[in-house]
């Protein structure tokens, strides 16, 4: 599971916990590859595609099923066996962490840098059953800076899935969340206190799906409560009631498999935002509903190249006047290639409107590449590169900005309990806003044990 700069990932967790099914023990090893990296979104291959945004998961599961990547590989010499405790498989994990973040504060003009420890703890589990699932898991994000201790966060996380097989056609899936986050600099809504703004993710989602010949159809929602401490500030105390909100988010999916490994599907989302509060402190109503509708297609060429991509139109209608409606298009894609059984590439393809803190925008429109290389050189040793680019369209303010990263690392498997990974990760982002513009470097060197 990686973290999401800026933004709840507790979502992300449980499609990383989903996906265990029919994997094995192999979550472990993808854990001593992924775990414990500092503002590790930034990693092309972590499955995001930029390190301060966060998007809410696809609420339909795919069963799609999907090819063997570098990363997913059965390694039986280096896998982690877990621990069997009755009809369960038990993953416990410890990630250590030192990096080297040369811009902490995220800033345009002088810089401060700092070395920063990182303890990641995580244990997880999941069933060993002929039919239906569960999966639970748990664990913390700590940093440490050694001089800008201020900076210092405690994030942890709680999840549980559950698959329930009604019928050989009929399945039906549910997800709890329960996270505690912060937000890191260079966030667009960050509200610049002395210390990190904390917040907390109550959320719960659920779908089902029912296959007719080769027409599948699935319907959910999902329900996702936002809280955020008070920030203290240089001035005195913020309050940051007024950000806190419930988001709803119903959904319905038709997908017909036209030929073996391809399959056309059409998708529509309602999205309804509510505030606790009527009006903000600069007296705008949040409250928001709107909804997004696409098509698109999935493909699986025997396991070489897989993925989905799709494309529509969203709306977003504000109860406050002044806000302009945002009418936009949405693209997707998730294709991963697999040109030899030694490398694998990843496109992503994301686009969501984020909801604004600021004085005179109601939210961004924000449109994100990533492109991921893994190799694998030898058995036990991948090597990582890739790259992305967001595009964030500000609503009724001439912002744009526009943010680059990059990545190169290596993951070295030592034995099935011990793995060390080594990143360089850049960061840069060009706005409207020169404030805003800042240029990041991090180094990081993390070592994972896991039974």
């Amino acid at each position: 599971m990686c973290k999401l700069e800026g933004a709840m990932w507790g979502s992300l967790a449980g499609r990383n916990l989903r996906s265990w099914y029919g994997r094995g023990a192999h979550f472990s090893a993808a854990i001593g590859l992924g775990a414990g990296l500092v503002f590790v979104c930034a990693l092309p291959a972590s499955a995001q595609i930029a390190p301060e945004y966060h998007f809410t998961p696809d609420i339909f599961e795919d069963e799609v099923p999907r090819g063997e990547t570098v990363r997913t590989r059965a390694r039986p010499e280096l896998d982690a066996l877990g621990l069997h405790v009755g009809s369960f498989y038990i993953f416990p994990s410890l990630t250590n962490g030192i990096s080297y973040n040369d811009n902490v504060f995220a800033t345009r003009n002088d810089e401060q840098g700092d070395f920063l420890y990182t303890l990641r703890p995580q244990i997880a589990a999941r069933s060993d059953w002929n039919q239906h699932a569960v999966g639970l898991s748990a664990g913390g994000d700590l940093g440490f800076y050694f001089d800008e201790t201020d900076e210092n966060y405690k994030d942890a996380f709680a999840t549980a899935t559950g698959k329930l097989d009604i019928s050989s056609s009929s399945v039906l899936r549910g997800e709890v969340n329960l996270r505690r986050d912060h937000e890191v600099r260079g966030d667009p809504n960050d509200t610049g206190g002395t210390e990190p703004t904390v917040f907390y993710t109550y959320a719960g989602q659920v779908d089902g799906s029912h296959r007719f010949n080769r027409l599948t159809l699935s319907a959910g929602g999902e329900v996702r409560r936002l809280e955020f401490d008070d920030v203290e500030t240089a001035m005195g105390s913020v309050d940051q009631s007024h950000r806190d909100r419930v988001l709803y988010r119903p959904g319905v999916r038709a997908a017909y498999e036209f030929h073996p490994g391809y399959s056309a599907f059409t998708r529509a989302e309602g999205k309804i935002v509510r505030y606790d509060e009527a009006f903000d402190p600069n007296g705008f109503k949040r409250d928001s509903q709107g909804y997004d509708v696409v098509g698109g297609a999935a493909i699986d060429l025997t396991g070489l190249l897989f993925g989905d991509f799709f494309a529509g139109i969203r709306q977003r209608y504000f109860e406050d006047s002044r806000f302009d409606t945002v009418t936009g298009p949405v693209v997707g894609a998730t294709m991963t290639w697999i040109p030899t059984g030694l490398t694998t590439v990843i496109l992503k393809v994301n686009s969501e409107i984020i909801e604004s803190t600021d004085a005179d925008t109601s939210s961004y429109q924000s449109t994100g590449l990533a492109l991921t290389v893994d190799h694998e050189l030898l058995r036990n040793l991948i090597l990582t590169a890739g790259g992305g680019f967001r595009y964030d369209d500000f609503e009724g303010v001439s912002r744009t900005d526009k943010f680059f990263t990059g990545i190169v690392g290596a993951s070295y498997l030592w034995n099935r309990y011990l793995s060390l990974t080594a990143r360089y990760i850049y960061s840069h982002r060009d706005s409207d806003e020169a404030s805003a513009e800042y240029t990041r470097n991090l180094i990081s060197l993390l070592l994972t044990a896991k039974l």
